[in-house]
């Protein structure tokens, strides 16, 4: 046997559970089909799933075509997919192709409860977990303040607004599971890095998730919490849309001063939330020319 038809025969078949964008699975499964067999094309391909367009396959990876739920389960046959692979690639296209955080969100967490997904990424679910729980994050902060015990109990009452003890017994679990803290001795913690940062620009479904339940965590504090222990202002200005990089730039430097502030505080007895949000409220308008002055 040839050294070439050797590493074809030893290349492996893409696992699905793997991906989070249908479309790179697609190309990928179609290029080790090709590998493996010579006659296989995006026309063979087409002809065996069912398609009269001889390069649909081809449309559909490089981003041109999106899929119905007809094309979907043509690709899903064409490619024998198992039945547990066809609905998870049913819900990685629903979620891919969704408007909508709530959309994608919602075949997120289907794809996450499926036992092919969970035992490739269960970290991952765990993450997950993480930031769809403002507490969470409040919790790995509490748990390092005063070199002190903590019962999930009294976490809980610490916390504004209170939560139940099997939540922070639960939120205990999480976060040692991810290695964000560690059990010293009996319900003493110490956290396993000083600070957990999502970059200056978040665009993960996951992290949206906690941006969101921080905002609401927000709407509540005008309630919850007196002036003096609060500091909510806001600026509506007038910019150019060129200014918008700068702008971002200096909320990004803002926040690593913040943080560096932080982690280099040792007395530190209370646990406080910081959110930044800069957003446009109107279209841009255009600048009128004499033009459309004499028009």
């Amino acid at each position: 046997m040839k050294k070439r038809e050797v590493w074809f025969n030893k290349m492996k078949r893409p696992v699905i559970y793997n991906y989070l964008d249908y479309r790179a699975f697609l190309n990928d499964l179609y290029l080790y089909w090709k590998k493996r067999k010579k006659r296989f094309s995006y026309r063979f391909f087409s002809e065996k799933a069912g398609f009269t367009s001889p390069n649909f396959l081809k449309l559909v990876t490089s981003g041109q075509r999106n899929l119905t739920d007809k094309s979907r389960k043509k690709i899903a046959n064409g490619f024998e997919l198992k039945t547990q692979e066809k609905e998870f690639f049913k819900n990685l296209v629903l979620m891919n192709q969704s408007t909508s955080h709530e959309g994608k969100n919602h075949y997120y967490k289907k794809m996450m409860s499926m036992r092919g997904y969970l035992n490739i990424h269960r970290i991952d679910k765990s993450k997950y977990t993480y930031f769809s729980k403002w507490y969470y994050p409040v919790i790995r902060e509490i748990v390092s303040i005063g070199n002190r015990a903590y019962t999930p109990s009294q976490i809980a009452k610490l916390l504004i607004p209170e939560i139940k003890a099997k939540q922070a017994e639960k939120a205990l679990k999480v976060l040692t599971e991810l290695g964000l803290i560690k059990e010293k001795s009996r319900n003493r913690w110490i956290q396993q890095s000083n600070v957990v940062s999502t970059g200056p620009e978040v665009k993960s479904l996951i992290v949206t998730n906690f941006h969101q339940e921080m905002l609401k965590r927000s709407a509540e504090a005008i309630e919850l919490h007196s002036a003096e222990e609060r500091d909510i202002s806001a600026l509506t200005i007038r910019i150019k849309k060129n200014k918008i990089a700068e702008i971002k730039k200096r909320i990004e430097l803002f926040r690593k001063e913040i943080l560096a502030l932080a982690s280099h505080d040792e007395g530190s007895d209370q646990v406080v939330q910081i959110n930044i949000q800069a957003f446009p409220f109107s279209k841009q308008i255009e600048e009128e020319t004499e033009e459309k002055k004499l028009s």
